[in-house]
């Protein structure tokens, strides 16, 4: 059973369509897988980018520090967690 329901349509000129015709059969695959796996390919790249925190050594020692030993909640702070709960927000 195919597991596709969603369609992507585009539209590019008959010359362009041609061409990633002609590709997809050299390669014995159809259109569509031809121009999906590059597609998905590089969307998994850019997303895992983006999502990609970079620091410097002394940030990430911050970091490591700052959870190992975290400070006092503020007053604003605790004011805010109990704003939070009570708007039945899932802050924890």
């Amino acid at each position: 059973m195919n597991a596709a329901t969603d369609r992507l349509e585009m539209r590019l000129p008959p010359e362009e369509k041609g061409l990633l015709a002609r590709a997809a059969e050299i390669q014995g695959v159809k259109l569509s897988q031809f121009v999906l796996g590059p597609a998905l390919k590089r969307a998994r790249k850019v997303i895992a980018e983006a999502e990609q925190v970079t620091t410097t050594a002394r940030g990430y020692k911050d970091v490591l520090d700052a959870l190992a030993h975290p400070p006092k909640p503020t007053k604003a702070l605790r004011t805010a967690m109990k704003d939070y709960e009570k708007a039945g927000i899932q802050w924890r």
